[in-house]
């Protein structure tokens, strides 16, 4: 069902929906307002009023709520590389240093003869090291500074922090503001703001299950496994309240990069039901 042709029922809850997805977070509003007036300033004046009688319900807000998902800031449009929702992509860097990207992911590249930095400015990252000694590796976030000295770690940027987990080797870690830097060693993690550390604790050392294209999950949550289906699927993927406190777990792999073909997976073995609206507005509800 196209949004622009929802009955009057209908209508009202996704203007609803639309309604309550802005009030959780003040930034996604503003970032529709960004994009509606870019748009305005892009299109001739006969095709804006189109597109402003088209919006006036509201409902183009939920189709930008979907393409959007929860903050697309201006640096990821701009960055150097980036990845779709439902991307992942390898990236060889001028030192032979590799860098996988997982889903909505953005990064910023600043090499020079005494330096090697990676700038992750969304998402998050693999980053598998070239050896140069005399020049540092670094990925560096709005919170901290991730230094080298071994080969293999993961960086992702969350709300509020940033996560460093070291599959080879170790890894030295400075929060942006100077707080007590930390050394991790292969099977480690931690959670750091621009502070310091907020935690700390025992990580995996084989590689990150999506850089090899897939999502494993034992025994989770269906809310855990549709959050991470959400970070790799363009658009809005919601699930109905009805299954808000669902028993029901999962167990499998699916595929990091085919969200659809996870659904109907995630479905066939638990027995719900995909609903799309649209291709950017799915809801997984009981059968």
């Amino acid at each position: 069902m196209a949004l622009q042709t929802a009955g009057a029922d209908e209508h009202d809850r996704l203007r609803a929906e639309c309604d309550t997805w802005q009030a959780k977070d003040p930034r996604r509003r503003q970032v529709l307002e960004q994009i509606q007036r870019m748009w305005q300033a892009t299109e001739p004046a006969q095709a804006r009023r189109r597109q402003r009688r088209r919006h006036l319900t509201g409902l183009g807000a939920v189709v930008l709520a979907a393409l959007l998902g929860t903050q697309l800031p201006w640096t990821y449009w701009t960055a150097d590389h980036r990845t779709a929702a439902g991307e992942i992509r390898t990236l060889t860097l001028p030192d032979g240093s590799q860098v996988v990207l997982n889903s909505g992911s953005a990064i910023d590249l600043d090499y020079s003869d005494a330096t090697r930095t990676v700038e992750l400015v969304r998402g998050e990252l693999l980053a598998t090291v070239a050896k140069a000694p005399d020049r540092p590796f670094q990925v560096v976030t709005r919170d901290l500074t991730a230094t080298a000295l071994g080969t293999e770690y993961s960086v992702r940027l969350d709300d509020g922090f940033t996560r460093v987990a070291v599959q080879e080797s170790t890894v030295a870690v400075t929060p942006r503001h100077g707080g007590d830097a930390l050394n991790l060693t292969a099977g480690q993690q931690a959670d750091l703001n621009r502070d310091g550390v907020l935690a700390r604790e025992a990580a995996p050392r084989q590689r990150p299950d999506w850089a090899d294209g897939r999502l494993a999950f034992s025994n989770a949550p269906l809310t855990d496994v549709v959050e991470r289906l959400a970070r790799h699927r363009p658009g809005l993927l919601t699930l109905d309240d009805a299954l808000a406190n669902s028993p029901r777990r999962f167990t499998g792999v699916l595929p990091a990069n085919d969200s659809d073909a996870a659904l109907a997976l995630l479905a066939d073995t638990l027995n719900l039901e995909v609903r799309y609206l649209t291709p950017w507005y799915v809801t997984v509800r009981p059968q």
